[in-house]
């Protein structure tokens, strides 16, 4: 529960099909009624069995917030997922969530289902005994699929109630595809054995098998009559009008809503609720049933859903488009506020917008469900809209007036390259056809758009990381030659003033010996700690540079006191010899050097004028280094 309404999650697949989404718009109208608000959790495409491990829609389901959900509601039937309903189940289960089922039976739910079995026993029932037909084919689903054998195993035992012996001959799998009902037609026709009536799993075979009996002139119902299961929108116009079941999309969500109202009294128990489904009689079959409807109006209608879809499609393209020119976040958003954009509001990880992420791990890693993420858009704000941080847990921007105002909020997942970004929320003021197709057009979009813009960003980190490589010392990370001489002509560019500069060369002490005693990698050791020296003992600003093996140079803005930075340098390797537990001590000889206000010198003149106090205070050191061991 949250801002005072219990939530219904619903787990569901291409919401843009047509009885899909008219149980959502159903299902938000029935549930608004008993204090519910309604969270749809959104694949564009069925996912599966064996595309789930990489499929990057089911990150949907990892946005679910339990601690807030009420019950689950898992689609199975549009899912066709047994694997990702058993995994949902799983996760309510664990939350202590009861869960509805929408198709196949399992323990421990509340399992809803159409009653297919007893009404696909009426369609046979209807062309035996109303019909006087024997000869019945049967053109079944999916050999092996939960529904298609509950159609198959209804015409068996209708035939066998009324002495019909069942034959193996007597079914063809179309596989509840047109085509492939189609090409099995054929196959019945060119046989011979052409049957009295076809009695189809769904409506697209049926429709399907009308048209290829019509183009063999064989006449639907006076020579073969066909039946069809489903009662899809496209039956009101074919000719002859297709008999079918209907199963009304308004009749399941009434009946969820009504084990809603009585959850409690079920939680933790197996109960199973069948909805009715209602034979509609036509011409198909020989009955003088409802006739086709005005198939002008029908396409029409087709026609304007076709043609908004191309002209919004084409301004979407065109809106990715830009989106891909983007250079920051910002301006992403702001090409993103078009009116064609409406209701909706897109919310990305924080890795999703970083340059130094690899567009091709980041949303990879498992991450905790309070985390951080980035609204991208909104378009419910301001004009002045800027992206901004925003937690996993708030779901969506104005979560309290989208359920206060009884809006379904329908979230599917954004992703780019197979690879999860973030999530799209819907939040449509009106559920209508339009509005659900325009679900996987949007998404569509806007992957590609910031998936897009994402590569293009991390494109150009690579490149200044290739720069970068050519221009820094791979050892000390100091500025080669080369970079450092860019730099510095850089300095010389922007120095408000031709002042002085104070140049210090830093050159480590017994390198060989280091290296012959202990090894090249404890050589390469105490270079990286004199370049480390050389950095914390100069002010913040300075450039360095390592142009030889163990040499290194900085330069500093102002004139600054010798004495004092060769102090620090001694006190530096005090503390860090005292620390770094090596059986040698880390030192260097230090050169510094002050120019004059007006002296400007070249890389050359850097290392000349700081060298030769460098060498001097080298030899000084071995001096007093001699000096004491003689004593």
């Amino acid at each position: 529960m949250i801002y005072g309404k219990k939530i219904a999650a619903v787990c569901i697949a291409r919401i843009q099909d047509g009885a899909t989404n008219e149980y959502i718009t159903a299902l938000n109208r029935a549930v608004q009624k008993i204090g519910y608000g309604l969270f749809v959790y959104n694949t564009c495409s069925v996912v599966g069995e064996e595309d789930m491990a990489r499929n990057p829609q089911m990150a949907v389901y990892d946005i679910m917030d339990y601690e807030i959900l009420d019950v689950v509601i898992v689609f199975e039937e549009v899912m066709r997922n047994r694997t990702v309903s058993d995994e949902l189940v799983r996760r309510a289960e664990s939350h202590g969530i009861p869960v509805i089922i929408i198709g196949e039976r399992k323990e421990g739910c509340i399992n809803l289902q159409y009653d297919h079995k007893n009404e696909f026993a009426g369609v046979v029932r209807h062309m035996i005994q109303d019909h006087h037909l024997k000869k019945l084919h049967l053109m079944a689903g999916i050999k092996g699929n939960v529904f298609s054998e509950y159609r198959l195993n209804s015409f068996r035992e209708v035939l066998e109630e009324n002495g019909i012996v069942f034959r193996e001959d007597m079914v063809s799998y179309g596989d509840f595809n047109s085509v492939i009902a189609e090409a099995e037609m054929e196959k019945l026709i060119l046989s011979g054995k052409l049957p009295e009536a076809v009695l189809c799993a769904n409506d697209r075979m049926a429709i399907a098998v009308c048209d290829v009996l019509s183009r063999h002139g064989i006449r639907v119902p006076e020579d073969v009559a066909v039946t069809g299961f489903d009662g899809i929108t496209e039956i009101a116009i074919t000719s002859p009008r297709i008999t079918s079941v209907i199963c009304a999309a308004e009749d399941l969500a009434a009946k969820t809503a009504e084990i809603l109202r009585q959850m409690d009294g079920m939680i933790g128990k197996t109960e199973t609720f069948l909805v009715p489904t209602r034979l509609c009689v036509a011409e198909s079959c020989g009955c003088k049933g409802e006739k086709t409807q005005n198939i002008s109006g029908f396409l029409n209608a087709a026609f304007d859903n076709l043609y908004r879809f191309q002209e919004e499609e084409l301004v979407l393209s065109q809106v990715t488009a830009r989106m891909l020119r983007c250079e920051t976040t910002a301006q992403v958003a702001e090409q993103m506020r078009h009116e064609i954009l409406y209701d909706m509001c897109c919310i990305v990880e924080l890795d999703c917008v970083d340059e130094k992420v690899n567009p091709a791990e980041c949303g990879r890693e498992h991450r905790e469900k309070d985390r951080e993420m980035l609204v991208l858009f909104d378009s419910d704000s301001k004009e002045n809209f800027v992206p901004y941080q925003f937690g996993l847990k708030e779901i969506t921007p104005h979560l309290d007036y989208m359920l206060a105002h009884g809006r379904a909020l329908i979230f599917t997942a954004l992703y780019h390259a197979d690879v999860p970004l973030g999530y799209v929320c819907f939040f449509f003021s009106e559920l209508n056809e339009g509005n659900y197709m325009k679900i996987p057009q949007t998404v569509n979009a806007l992957n590609n758009g910031i998936g897009g813009f994402r590569n293009l960003r991390y494109r150009q980190f690579l490149m200044s990381r290739i720069e970068s490589m050519y221009q820094t010392d791979t050892l000390t990370g100091l500025y080669n030659r080369r970079g450092f001489e860019t730099e510095y002509q850089k300095l010389l560019e922007n120095r408000k003033e031709n002042g002085p500069l104070t140049i210090v060369l830093a050159d480590l002490d017994r390198l060989k010996y280091i290296n012959d005693t202990f090894g090249h990698k404890e050589g390469d050791f105490a270079i990286y700690a004199v370049a480390q020296a050389l950095v914390k003992v100069c002010p913040e600003g300075a450039l360095f540079t390592r142009f030889g093996g163990d040499e290194m140079l900085g330069v500093c803005c102002g004139a600054l006191e010798p004495e004092v930075l060769k102090e620090r340098f001694i006190q530096y390797f005090k503390e860090f010899n005292a620390k770094s537990g090596k059986e040698y001590k880390v030192e260097a000889s230090v050169g510094i050097y002050v120019t004059g206000e007006q002296e400007t010198l070249n890389f050359e003149g850097l290392i000349e004028k700081s060298d030769g106090l460098m060498y001097a205070e080298k030899q000084r050191r071995r001096r007093e280094a001699a000096g004491s061991s003689g004593r």
